[in-house]
C-alpha cells in the first residue's frame, strides 16, 4: 500500500462543514454548503497577530468617533457596553454585541403581563366554524412540503421546522395547532380565489384561538423547566402569526403600520425575555438550529469584505448609520413622562437612542454576514436591547424614534421576499413619512432611495 496522500490541515472552515465534519474548501459559499443548499458562513480568517477579542473589547470612551469610510463596521461599534443588562443572549449563553438596555430589566411579572396583552385574545371564536379534519390533513401536508421551507433559509433550521416541531405537536396539541394555524393563513394568501381565502382563513383563526388558550396559560406564571421547549416553539410560532395581521383580516395593507410593528417588536422582546434563562439549554437541543441561524456566533462577527459583496442590503449602509450616530448625539429629543406628556430628553433617555442606533448596527451585522440569503429573525435581534421609553416614542411618533424606525425599514427590505412580511418595509416608512415632523424629513432621504424608488 502506497503511503497516504497528504492534505493541509486547516481550522478556518465555515461552521457549517465542522458541524458535519466535512473538510471545508474556505471560500465563500464553500462548495459543500452549494452542494447541499444550505447557508453557507464561512468568513475568511484575519491576517493579523492580534487577537479578535482584542478588537472587539473596545469601550464605548474610544476617542474615534469619526464617521465609517468603508462599507464594513468601524472597530468601536462592534462591541460596545452599557451600564445596564444584555438583553441578546446567543444560545450558548453568551451575548451578542455587548449591546445592554438601559437601566435594570423590567420584573419578569410585567414582562410577561406586556406580552400577554400584545399577543391575540383566543376568546376569539369564528362563527360558524366547525374542525374539518380533512381540511386539517390537507393543512399538515401543506406546512410539512410547502410552508416550512418559507419560515427559514438554512436547511437545519428547515428541518426543526419541518420535523422536529411536528413530532413536539404529538404529545402537546396547542403545537399542532399553531403549524395548522401558519400552514392556513400560508394557503390563504396563495390562493387566488376569494371563497377558499375566507376558508382557509377562517381554519387559521380557529386553530390559533384554539393554540393561544393554552399557551397564555402557560405563560402566565413562570415557565415549567419541563415545558420550555413546547413553549419556545410556540413563541417561534407566535411571531410568525403577529407578522400576519394583513392577511389574518383578509387584506394586504397594515392598519396602523407604525403601531403594529411596535406590538410586534415589543412580543418579541416579551418572548425573549421570558425564555431568557432557558437560552444556555437552547443550543444544546434539537432547537439550536433555529437560533444559530440568527445568532451568529462570536467568531464570525469580524467583517468580511467577500461577504459584504454578497449582502443585499446598500453598500453605504455604513456610512449612514455613521451620520445617524453622530445626529443623535445633538438632535432635539423629546421623551414621555409618566403622564405622557413629552419634557425635554436628559442624558438618560438620549442614551435610549443611541443603544437603539447601536442595536441596528448589531441586526445589519448579522444580515451582512448572511450574504444572499438573511433570516427575518436577523431585523428582529433589534427589538430586545430597545427600552420601554423608546417604544413610547414610536408610538407617540417622536421624530428622532421614527428616523431610527425608517432606517430599520432598509434592514426589513432585504426579506421583503418573505410571504408573511412583504410590503412591510414599504408601507411602514409610508407611514413614518405621512407622520413625521415635516422638520426631520431629510433624514428620510435615504431609507426612501432604497425602498421606494420605482
Amino acid at each position: 500500500m502506497g503511503p497516504r496522500r497528504s492534505h493541509r490541515k486547516s481550522r478556518n472552515g465555515c461552521p457549517e462543514c465542522k458541524s458535519r465534519r466535512l473538510k471545508c474548501d474556505e471560500r465563500y459559499p464553500c462548495a459543500n454548503c452549494v452542494k447541499h443548499g444550505i447557508q453557507c458562513s464561512f468568513v475568511a480568517p484575519v491576517p493579523s497577530t492580534r487577537t479578535a477579542s482584542a478588537d472587539l473589547s473596545v469601550s464605548t470612551n474610544s476617542t474615534s468617533q469619526s464617521l465609517p469610510v468603508q462599507s464594513g463596521p468601524p472597530i468601536h461599534h462592534s462591541h460596545v457596553h452599557l451600564p445596564g443588562s444584555l438583553d441578546a443572549p446567543t444560545p450558548n449563553g453568551s451575548f451578542v454585541g455587548g449591546i445592554s438596555g438601559s437601566g435594570s430589566s423590567p420584573p419578569e411579572s410585567e414582562t410577561r403581563l406586556d406580552l400577554l396583552n400584545h399577543l391575540p385574545d383566543p376568546r376569539y371564536e369564528v362563527s360558524g366554524y366547525r374542525q374539518n379534519w380533512a381540511l386539517d390533513l390537507e393543512l399538515m401536508h401543506h406546512f410539512s412540503t410547502v410552508t416550512c421551507n418559507t419560515l427559514a433559509i438554512r436547511e437545519d433550521a428547515r428541518h426543526v421546522w419541518r420535523v422536529v416541531m411536528p413530532m413536539e405537536g404529538y404529545s402537546n396539541e396547542y403545537i399542532l395547532h399553531g403549524i395548522l394555524s401558519i400552514a392556513a393563513v400560508h394557503k390563504s394568501y396563495l390562493s387566488p380565489m376569494p371563497a377558499k381565502k375566507e376558508k382557509y382563513s377562517k381554519a387559521s383563526a380557529y386553530h390559533l384561538a384554539a393554540g393561544l388558550k393554552v399557551f397564555r396559560e402557560l405563560i402566565a406564571s413562570p415557565i415549567d423547566t419541563a415545558h420550555w421547549q413546547t413553549v419556545f416553539c410556540f413563541a417561534s410560532m407566535t411571531t410568525i402569526h403577529l407578522c400576519t395581521v394583513p392577511l389574518r383580516q383578509g387584506g394586504a395593507r397594515w392598519p396602523d403600520p407604525i403601531a403594529n410593528t411596535v406590538e410586534l417588536l415589543s412580543s418579541v422582546k416579551g418572548l425573549q425575555a421570558i425564555m431568557r434563562p432557558f437560552l444556555p439549554s437552547l443550543g444544546r437541543s434539537h432547537l439550536a438550529p433555529l437560533a444559530n441561524a440568527v445568532w451568529l456566533e462570536s467568531e464570525m462577527r469580524i467583517h468580511s469584505t467577500s461577504l459584504s459583496q454578497h449582502s443585499l442590503l446598500p453598500s453605504d449602509i455604513w456610512l449612514q448609520l455613521g451620520r445617524l450616530h453622530q445626529w443623535i448625539k445633538t438632535c432635539p429629543i423629546r421623551h414621555l413622562d409618566g403622564d405622557g406628556v413629552a419634557q425635554d430628553s436628559d442624558l438618560h433617555h438620549r442614551k435610549d437612542y443611541e443603544i437603539a442606533i447601536r442595536a441596528l448596527e448589531n441586526s445589519t451585522r448579522q444580515i451582512e454576514l448572511a450574504g444572499p440569503h438573511p433570516e427575518a429573525g436577523m431585523i428582529f435581534l433589534w427589538a430586545y436591547p430597545l427600552s420601554k421609553q423608546f417604544y413610547k416614542a414610536l408610538l407617540a411618533h417622536c421624530p428622532a424614534a421614527l428616523v431610527i424606525l425608517a432606517h430599520c425599514c432598509v434592514l426589513l427590505q432585504s426579506v421583503d421576499d418573505r410571504w408573511y412580511l412583504k410590503g412591510l418595509a414599504h408601507q411602514l416608512l409610508q407611514d413614518i413619512d405621512r407622520n413625521i415632523n415635516p422638520a426631520y424629513r431629510d433624514w428620510l432621504t435615504w431609507p426612501r432611495h432604497w425602498i421606494l424608488q420605482p
